[in-house]
């Protein structure tokens, strides 16, 4: 409020209370300590303070203790020494908290009971404020709540979650969360249709990017509708609220005959105003439980759809809702069409968004709030923003902020309108992202796409889907798509080790949501989840205990849903327990790689000792280990099936099982044609690393690349060198001799090759190569032209060293060929 209220208990209690807090601010800036340890007096009158202080405190703990909870208050004490301190601090910090939550509990009492009771103006014919305060700028604002103008009051617990029976347990047909084919439309019929109602039922078939499943009926009457012209000019007389402060009370329709005649009322208006309720924490998929509609008429209406006589006959109003004359004014539609189309089977036609048109203005803040602050000088209240919906009958104040939420809406809609037409285009832009938010349609979980936001696709939040790849295993190792517990380990930090055991309880909770229809938070809170799946690991299943799982329970318990879970201990504890003896035979590290979740170690990484570089090679029995592991690794990535007996033998050792028989081998030898093998066992195979070894330690000359390439070209040429001599032989043998008589008689007649290959040896002899210098330096293309390049000859070269006075010859320029002319007038 504007002004000093003199009545606040706090004004006169503040001034008092600045003094003391600057006396203890100058009492403890001073070192008491060193007073202490000069002046006796000083430290036997600190002594006597320090006792009275602290028995002052611990009485006012037990006394605190006492009035605001169950507990014994002696077992609450503020002891004395610095070794305390930190146990003391945070007894003082939650007793400051309940007397912080007290007073503010009791200075709402008190402004309730200065201000007028609301019912009186509710008995009088009138609901809303008679409080109309100015505010800084200058303007008078008109409150929602009487004497209140304030956004942070609480909402007593009781009514965020009333314990009343479930409204849905009435409806017909009953719920039945688990869908056994794509979510179909709720309609019978379709008024104001361009395309016709069977087609528009029609299912379609699935494709590769999209399951089967049902169009939005109203598809192509939303992306095409034209909108009414008076929309795009001026409006000539712009429609102005009802006073709130002298509106009449919402009308109540919750039955047939209400219905109808709200329904001959809607058609009568150009613009209405629509918004909707919705309850999702005692309901698997959500429940719309309420709907408010205004009119230009200058009347306000709250439809009940949580009334089982009312419900299955809410699609007559597709009537005017489809109706692309009358516009439909909502704020951020964007979950509200889902709510109309999946609980009430309503399609909205010529939808304008005020959302939408928020941010072509480019107002910096886009919620209702702010709007009708700024345009109608409204301040609305968040109390009522989490209320349980469902309750029945409505509060007075409840059904209040109801109307508040549409009262407005289309005034706010003329003046927004009004400065949209002024901006070219905008108008045209606010109502193609309004067709697109209307379009949108919803889908189970399980008939979802994968790119469900490419394709306007909306589904339950954290539903999982019911395909067999997820419901036959109690873990899939599936990253490949947007899957609800994925999002929830990447939002907790949660690494992958921990997913299969998510996986398995996320799966868990949604099924017994579905079974009860409550919501996945009442089963289980997604903090109890991620406690219950970081406090446990494959390595220590005895540990695994009902005991330890209700302990992790009760330490997560003030985070909320622990009632439900504490019922289902025993079946927890046997999920937990089987994921952790599966991941027990699971290389999960294995698995990381082949996921792509992790990447393999890089060799240049790698730091080696220089000295000891054998060292590990010598190792038999760790290599031994790794090529084991190697081969459990790739046995049960690529045949999960099969049990550790049937993947540890291979072949050759069911053929013959005497041949590892007591015997540590690592290997086996085969003859040269292949017919038999024996073992290699570890000592020989030691015996053999060690000549390997012997052999490359002994041999530190640097080995260059020219010598690789000479060595490999010299075993190349011998080899065909043998070849072609005992190809020449046979041929020789089989050829009749004929006598040459001017044949030169020589003993063995050789191919030159060797000459040519000892050539190249001596033109490499010289140079060494550095691999790691040459593959790092550029290639100079210029140096190896200029080297292959042919030399063309100068007839006056010689001539022109002997005697300078001779000109040398000029290279002649090139002419153009080309056609070439100039025009001129």
């Amino acid at each position: 409020m504007s002004g000093e209220n003199k009545d606040d208990p706090l004004h006169g209690l503040a001034p008092k209370l600045v003094g003391l807090i600057r006396l203890c601010s100058a009492l403890n800036s001073k070192d008491i300590d060193f007073y202490r340890s000069i002046d006796s007096g000083i430290k036997q009158e600190s002594d006597d303070v320090r006792t009275k202080l602290l028995d002052m405190l611990n009485r006012l703990v037990k006394s605190s203790i006492s009035i605001s909870t169950d507990l014994d208050p002696e077992q609450f004490t503020i002891k004395d020494g610095k070794e305390n301190d930190k146990q003391n601090m945070k007894l003082i910090g939650d007793l400051l908290d309940t007397f912080f939550e007290n007073v503010e509990i009791g200075m709402d009492a008190y402004k309730k009971s200065r201000i007028h009771e609301y019912d009186n103006g509710a008995k009088s014919g009138t609901v809303g404020t008679n409080t109309e305060e100015e505010g800084p700028d200058g303007v008078k604002y008109t409150y929602l709540d009487d004497g209140d103008n304030s956004t942070s009051k609480k909402l007593p617990i009781q009514m965020q979650h009333s314990k009343i029976e479930k409204p849905q347990t009435k409806f017909v047909p009953k719920v039945d969360n688990f869908e056994k084919h794509p979510f179909k439309p709720k309609i019978d019929s379709k008024p104001n249709a361009v395309i016709p109602f069977e087609k528009s039922m029609e299912l379609v078939p699935a494709s590769e990017a999209i399951p089967q499943h049902y169009i939005n009926p109203y598809e192509y009457e939303i992306m095409n509708a034209k909108y009414p012209d008076w929309i795009f000019s001026p409006i000539e007389h712009p429609y102005t609220s009802v006073p709130w402060k002298s509106s009449p009370q919402p009308g109540w329709v919750d039955n047939v005959e209400q219905l109808k005649a709200l329904l001959s009322e809607l058609e009568k208006c150009k613009v209405i105003g629509v918004d909707l309720e919705h309850h999702d924490y005692r309901t698997y998929h959500g429940l719309t439980s309420l709907m408010q509609i205004s009119t230009d008429t200058g009347k306000d209406y709250i439809v009940d759809p949580l009334s089982a006589q009312l419900r299955p006959h809410l699609s007559l109003l597709n009537i005017v809702f489809t109706n692309p004359d009358i516009i439909k004014v909502f704020h951020g539609a964007f979950m509200d069409m889902m709510w109309l189309q999946r609980d009430l089977g309503l399609y909205v036609v010529s939808l304008f968004d005020t959302y939408w048109a928020a941010k072509e203005l480019t107002l910096g803040k886009y919620s209702l709030a702010f709007l009708l602050e700024k345009y109608i000088h409204f301040r609305t209240s968040k109390k009522w923003q989490l209320a349980d919906w469902r309750i029945r009958p409505l509060g007075p104040e409840m059904r209040n902020y109801a109307k508040a939420d549409t009262h407005f809406l289309i005034e706010l809609f003329g003046k927004i309108q009004a400065e949209l037409i002024k901006k070219p285009g905008a108008m045209k832009r606010v109502l193609y992202h309004s067709r697109k938010v209307s379009n949108r349609r919803f889908e189970y979980a399980t008939y979802k796409p994968r790119n469900a936001t490419a394709f306007g696709v909306v589904s339950t939040g954290g539903s999982v889907p019911l395909t067999p790849e997820f419901q036959d295993a109690l873990f899939s190792f599936d990253t490949s798509r947007e899957l609800p517990w994925l999002s929830l380990m990447r939002s907790n930090g949660i690494p992958d080790t921990k997913g299969p055991v998510v996986e398995a309880l996320y799966k868990w909770r949604d099924n017994k949501a579905r079974k009860e229809d409550e919501s996945i938070r009442y089963i289980m809170s997604d903090f109890v989840l991620t406690s219950l799946a970081n406090s446990f690991s494959p390595g220590a299943i005895d540990q695994i205990t009902e005991a330890a799982v209700l302990n992790v329970i009760n330490r997560s318990a003030r985070f909320g849903s622990s009632y439900y879970v504490r019922k289902c201990i025993k079946d927890l504890t046997v999920l937990i327990r089987d994921v952790m003896k599966q991941l027990s035979r699971i290389d999960l590290k294995a698995w990381q790689l082949a996921a792509g979740t992790i990447t393999p170690p890089v060799l240049s990484n790698t730091k080696i000792d220089a000295k000891n570089v054998y060292s590990s090679v010598r190792d038999v029995e760790r290599l031994d280990d790794e090529f084991a592991g190697l081969s459990s690794q790739f046995e049960k990535l690529n045949f999960p099936g099969k049990t550790d007996e049937q993947t540890a033998k291979c072949p050759l050792e069911k053929a013959d099982p005497q041949l590892f028989a007591g015997k540590e081998s690592v290997g086996i030898r085969y003859s040269k044609g292949g017919n038999s093998a024996t073992s290699v066992s570890k000592k020989e195979a030691k015996s053999r690393l060690d000549r390997i070894v012997d052999r490359f330690a002994k041999n530190t000359e640097r080995v260059t690349l020219a010598d690789l390439q000479i060595e490999e070209e010299a075993k190349h040429e011998n080899a065909n060198e043998i070849q072609n001599e005992e190809a020449e032989h046979d041929v020789d043998e089989q050829r009749p001799k004929r006598e040459d008589k001017n044949e030169i008689i020589t003993l063995r007649k050789h191919q030159n090759r060797n000459n040519r290959r000892r050539g190249k040896v001596q033109r490499n002899d010289g140079e060494s190569i550095d691999l790691s210098k040459r593959l790092l330096e550029p290639i100079d293309d210029r140096k190896r032209r200029r080297k292959h390049k042919k030399r063309s000859y100068d007839p006056y070269a010689d001539s022109s060293k002997q005697n300078p006075n001779i000109p040398l010859a000029r290279k002649r320029k090139r002419r153009d060929l080309g056609k070439q002319a100039t025009f001129k007038k």
